[in-house]
């Protein structure tokens, strides 16, 4: 079995090929089978991949464009996520929470396994704090990183009460979080 840390190098050799415009177009990164945390909430032990074309758009939405270095060591920052929630809108999707950052936002990664041989990522793109304690406030906490997601809260700055009070709620949530055992 390939370690993440080699299918890790690969990504990053790969995305560089993309950024320099060396990768074909119709190629698809593998990032590996889910790891222990992201079995432990249904994630299915199938392979994980990224089209490059859908990265290529999802970096260049005008809702919430990102520079593709930003997305380096991706493989690892999804098997070891700080959070994961189920999907509100589309049943079967998982969103997981990264530590890569983007600004103040962190980066977040849609998957899904609608094709039932793989898990897709079908979007990725960054989120503020304040959305991701309003999906943990929504009870769409499935994993939770306890020590790294409060401590990236209690470092969140803001002048709005409503804000800090979402952001309170949220972390008390996660102290009481129990994940699965796996």
């Amino acid at each position: 079995m390939i370690q993440i840390e080699e299918i890790n190098k690969r990504f990053n050799e790969e995305l560089l090929k993309q950024i320099e415009g060396s990768l074909p177009k119709q190629h698809t990164y593998k990032l590996g089978k889910p790891s222990e945390i992201l079995k432990s909430v249904q994630i299915p032990d199938l392979l994980i991949e990224l089209r490059a074309s859908r990265l290529s758009d999802k970096a260049m939405q005008e809702t919430h464009p990102f520079d593709l270095l930003e997305i380096m060591d991706l493989p690892i920052a999804i098997q070891n996520p700080l959070a994961v929630f189920r999907s509100a809108t589309h049943i079967g999707s998982y969103i997981i929470m990264t530590e890569l950052d983007h600004k103040k936002e962190k980066f977040v990664v849609v998957l899904n396994n609608r094709i039932v041989e793989i898990n897709s990522i079908r979007s990725i793109y960054p989120k503020s704090n304040i959305h991701l304690a309003n999906w943990i406030n929504d009870e769409l906490l499935e994993y939770v990183d306890k020590l790294r997601t409060a401590e990236l809260f209690s470092k969140q700055q803001s002048n709005s009460a409503d804000v800090r009070k979402q952001l309170n709620r949220a972390t008390k949530i996660i102290h009481n979080f129990e994940n699965a055992k796996f």
